[in-house]
This record gives C-alpha cells, structure tokens and sequence, in this order.
C-alpha cells in the first residue's frame, strides 16, 4: 500500500504560493479612524471603502501607488488600525508599478 505525504517545505511553499496569490487580487489596507474599511482590489487597481457593511466609496487609482492613498486617509482621516497584509501588500504595489513605470 502505498501512501502519499507531503513534505513541509513543500506544504510551505504552497502556503506562501497561495497567500501570494491572495495578496496579487486584494487585501485590507486598514481601517481609519471613522471606522470605515479601505480594501483594495488590484484586478481594477482600485480601492474600496466600506463603513460597516455599507458600500462608502470607490477610488480608481489608475497607476498611481496604493501608498499614495494611505497618505491620503492617513491625512484625512487617520488610520485606526492596518490589515494585516498591508505592509507586504503596499510593497509588492509599488513593486509592480514601478516595473511598468
């Protein structure tokens, strides 16, 4: 009988495959101060924002880096709290922008 089992760094690689993945179509940024969730969405490079579970507004980023945004609500309104993929999410924007720049 013969039995097939997975060896970790092989299952590490798929997690970090599959969360690299996830992270390439959409993260949390973070929540600001009023409470509102910015999501963003990179198949419409866009950001999504979210008070509760209402639909709050829809900002195009037509190329620009996502950091520019998080300047912005930091600004704005400030920021509450970050997603927990934000950072890595932030960088690999920048990343991908400044190669097509």
């Amino acid at each position: 009988m013969s039995t097939t089992h997975t060896a970790p760094q092989e299952r590490t690689a798929s997690l970090a495959s599959h969360l690299t993945d996830a992270l390439a179509r959409s993260f949390t940024l973070g929540v600001d101060a009023t409470g509102s969730t910015h999501h963003y969405y990179r198949p419409a490079d866009a950001v999504v924002v979210f008070d509760g579970r209402e639909f709050d507004h829809y900002q195009p980023l037509n190329g620009r880096p996502l950091a520019e945004w998080q300047a912005f609500v930091a600004e704005d309104r400030g920021w509450h709290s970050t997603g927990q993929l934000a950072q890595f999410g932030l960088q690999a924007d920048l990343e991908r922008k400044e190669a097509h720049a």
